[in-house]
């Protein structure tokens, strides 16, 4: 004759199944658990963030110590300049972005190189050589001009030890 209640032995080996289930499911039984898998990526999520803000911070101390010495920012010889006249137009629009790399060898730039250089006067142009002049007595040289057809070649000629960097290619939508 069955009742119609749940007896102890009953209750007891419901209470044994729902302890092995979960025994299983936490990870005893062999597979890794839902809620520990969620700690592993929540750490190395963590790991990432501070990973990223410490390269940050890093960064922007860099490029402060650099403005303050005079120098220009860079990190492992590239350097992002902004455009900011027109001498260069339509290549470069104001407010463009460019992509630079610390000039290897100075000495053997070609025409039609683009190069960021100081002139004379201590401002950071960005023009094309348009000419490399050899001289005896001063040695190699480069006439530079920017790309806008209204500009008529640079009065001083650029030598080598002014030149900082050479264009590798402009950031888009700048």
């Amino acid at each position: 004759m069955q009742t119609k209640f749940t007896t102890q032995e009953q209750i007891e080996a419901m209470r044994k199944e729902i302890m092995a289930e979960k025994e299983r499911q936490s990870g005893r039984g062999g597979k890794r658990s839902p809620g520990r898998n969620k700690l592993v990526f929540k750490i190395f999520g963590w790991i990432a963030f501070l990973s990223v803000v410490l390269s940050l911070t890093t960064a922007i101390v860099y490029v402060n110590i650099a403005k303050t010495r005079g120098e220009i920012p860079g990190i492992l010889g590239f350097h992002l300049f902004v455009v900011e006249s027109g001498s260069m137009e339509p290549t470069f629009n104001i407010g463009s972005v460019i992509l630079c790399r610390k000039a290897k060898n100075p000495d053997n730039l070609k025409t039609n190189d683009v190069v960021t250089f100081k002139n004379l006067s201590g401002y950071i142009v960005t023009h094309r050589i348009v000419e490399v002049v050899t001289d005896e007595n001063r040695g190699i040289a480069y006439r530079t001009k920017g790309d806008n057809p209204r500009n008529s070649t640079d009065r001083e000629l650029l030598t080598p030890d002014r030149v900082l960097a050479v264009f590798i290619g402009k950031i888009p939508l700048t």
